[in-house]
């Protein structure tokens, strides 16, 4: 299951790269990233996401993403004995 649900976050990662100029015309300029990143910023940060959804997507596919992130806060979450 976890190479399907990989494949859909490689696809929409893909997608968000390919209609990066419709889905910002239709959420509107991101103002934060206007003033951080320069003109331009919020394609810049479309992009972006799309990048880290991709590596996250491949990670989580391969199962790669427990082993790197496991341990983060494991010490917070598991339960009281």
């Amino acid at each position: 299951m976890n190479i399907v649900w990989g494949l859909v976050g490689i696809v929409l990662s893909f997608l968000l790269i390919v209609y990066r100029v419709k889905i910002n015309h239709f959420i509107g300029g991101i103002g934060w990233a206007e003033r951080k990143l320069g003109p331009g910023g919020s394609y810049t940060l479309l992009v972006l996401i799309a990048i880290l959804g991709f590596i996250f997507s491949l990670m989580y596919m391969t199962n790669s993403f427990d082993l790197i992130f496991g341990n983060i806060g494991g010490e917070f979450f598991e339960p009281v004995e």
